[in-house]
């Protein structure tokens, strides 16, 4: 993991929404020392969450880094672009940095995007769910890194989308919902 992850970090999530990593627990198991991060969500509830993941698989957990601001401002162009087939391995275009290939925003972004194009019907419930979960993640991350209110940062993917005629109708829904406080 990066060397950003040091306690009191905040690490986003697309389901569980912005945590802090709490402590960093070095742990005996099996003869070998493992690493393990405490995360806690930033707004605390009754039920006193707390994320226990070994540091080996915290990219597969879902918790990242947040972005930058240039970072959510290069996303926000590539959804105005629109290109997601910009190479033939449809990887992302090379204007967009590595950092931003590997993360889990730029996953929710190509995601958008791509049911953005698509024609599925609203009907098909694991596509809709991916969906509000690529929307939600997205909108609130973007809305944590630009310090601005989730539907104001909904109205900008959906501008960087661009021409509403032309986008699939559950983006439109996914991205209002997403927008909700």
């Amino acid at each position: 993991m990066p060397e950003e992850i040091v306690e009191g970090a905040l690490l986003y999530h697309a389901v569980h929404g912005l945590c802090r990593m709490d402590k960093i627990i070095k742990q005996n198991q099996s003869g070998k020392e493992v690493l393990y991060y405490s995360l806690v969500p930033k707004t605390a509830d009754k039920t006193k969450t707390r994320f226990i993941i070994n540091a080996a698989d915290m990219k597969a957990s879902g918790f990242h880094v947040l972005v930058s601001l240039k970072e959510a401002n290069k996303i926000l162009e590539y959804l105005k672009a629109g290109n997601i087939a910009a190479t033939p391995s449809g990887a992302a275009p090379k204007t967009v940095s590595s950092f931003a290939q590997q993360n889990q925003t730029w996953s929710l972004a190509q995601g958008i995007l791509s049911f953005s194009h698509d024609k599925f019907e609203a009907k098909d419930q694991r596509k809709r769910q991916m969906l509000e979960r690529s929307a939600r993640g997205l909108v609130g991350e973007l809305a944590f890194v630009f310090k601005i209110t989730l539907k104001e940062t909904a109205a900008r993917v959906q501008k960087s989308l661009g021409n509403t005629s032309k986008i699939n109708p559950s983006v439109l829904v996914a991205l209002a919902h997403a927008g909700e406080d």
